[in-house]
């Protein structure tokens, strides 16, 4: 299917608006952007499958909304293709990284200059961190004197928002290998790995790790393929309940956005240990306020889709990437239901709906309610 749209500068831009999955088939992970690796989060869409949905429903200086923006792979990407960009999420981890990313520091010596600032002044205070008053299930990944540089430097950084520096050192807080802060542990979900890697066996994995070196690598790692984009595009990000967002009317030239999959996955669960360290007591809360039934993701997306309506440009796209959910020993397919919700709304039209099969090594979790296939569904606004 071809169109044609007319910017205001009168220039005619021709897209192929049919998605292929083809386009982004295979690991991307050795071309993209390392700000994409900053740290670990489930469920996160492929760089390029962001890419393509955006090249091809957006074009330059248009704003793009992401009501439920992870981590900011949408974002980052719509940024490097010259777009203005506003984010949302409920989730203060995904806030960190979605910040880190809208703002990175100028430079690689920029940044490890104030890395190091940060970290004097995290040593001399880390004397003073009572770890009596850490939960045990906290300490039980790493050295004490580990863990007490951790804590003040995350208190630091989050109270001079450097963003950047905080999703960097979330980045590095447990994993097995030596380059990490933790007891031997996972990398994408917080579980120790004592039973692979016996203390007595292994003492090494268990003594003092620096915090210093570690962290100053993972920002060169995170400079080893840094995007250039224009310091004037507008980047908004607020932390709010996606239905509780109120934009100003036809202010939004696209929306893109994976939503929630009525707990497949648990996004605070599986970062409760960064969580914590980003101050957040109880993690709980938060995937509580994730849809639980067929009945609640309904509401929640046509409660937002309603906003969204008022918020996007005529004509202008809302593309969502959704799952079906194998949960109850039955499939549910979500698609079907924004669908179902788009035509109850009455001023939305489907121009696509593509299924790509999620690869094995892409889910979290190989079996159980893990999302097997996406469903993209492109609806336009038509009045």
């Amino acid at each position: 299917m071809m169109v044609e749209l007319i910017s205001e500068a009168g220039d005619t831009i021709s897209k192929n608006l049919r998605l292929n999955p083809a386009d982004w088939s295979g690991s991307c992970l050795a071309v993209e952007s390392t700000l994409h690796q900053l740290s670990p989060y489930i469920g996160k869409i492929k760089s390029t499958f962001a890419r393509k949905l955006i090249t091809t429903y957006t074009k330059p200086e248009d704003t793009v909304l992401d009501p439920f923006a992870g981590s900011g792979t949408i974002i980052l990407e719509s940024l490097i293709a010259g777009r203005q960009v506003i984010a949302n999420d409920i989730n203060p981890y995904a806030i960190a990284l979605i910040k880190a990313k809208m703002f990175p520091p100028n430079s690689l010596d920029g940044a490890i200059k104030n890395a190091k600032y940060y970290i004097s002044l995290a040593k001399k205070q880390s004397k003073d961190i009572d770890l009596e008053e850490v939960p045990d299930w906290i300490k039980k990944f790493y050295h004490r004197d580990t863990l007490k540089e951790i804590i003040s430097l995350s208190q630091l950084l989050r109270e001079n928002n450097e963003d950047f520096l905080l999703a960097c050192l979330l980045g590095i807080l447990h994993h097995q290998r030596p380059g990490f802060l933790s007891y031997p542990a996972s990398h994408l979900v917080p579980y120790l790995r004592i039973k692979k890697y016996p203390p007595e066996e292994y003492p090494e994995m268990y003594s003092y790790r620096d915090v210093e070196s570690r962290l100053i690598k993972k920002i060169q790692r995170a400079y080893r393929r840094i995007p250039m984009f224009d310091n004037n595009l507008r980047r908004t990000c607020y932390q709010k309940n996606a239905e509780e967002l109120n934009l100003p009317e036809e202010s939004i030239d696209a929306v893109i956005s994976s939503p929630p999959y009525m707990n497949a996955l648990d996004y605070a669960r599986d970062n409760r240990l960064r969580l914590w360290f980003l101050g957040e007591k109880d993690y709980k809360k938060y995937d509580a306020k994730s849809p639980q039934s067929i009945e609640d993701f309904k509401n929640l997306m046509k409660n937002v889709m309603k906003n969204l309506h008022l918020a996007l440009k005529v004509n202008a796209y809302c593309v969502f990437v959704l799952g079906d959910i194998n949960k109850y020993k039955k499939s549910i397919n979500t698609a079907s239901t924004v669908m179902d919700i788009a035509g109850s709304i009455g001023s939305f039209v489907c121009e696509d709906f593509i299924q790509d099969e999620v690869p094995i090594f892409r889910r979290a979790r190989k079996e159980g309610s893990c999302t097997k296939n996406e469903w993209i569904v492109v609806l336009r606004k038509v009045n």
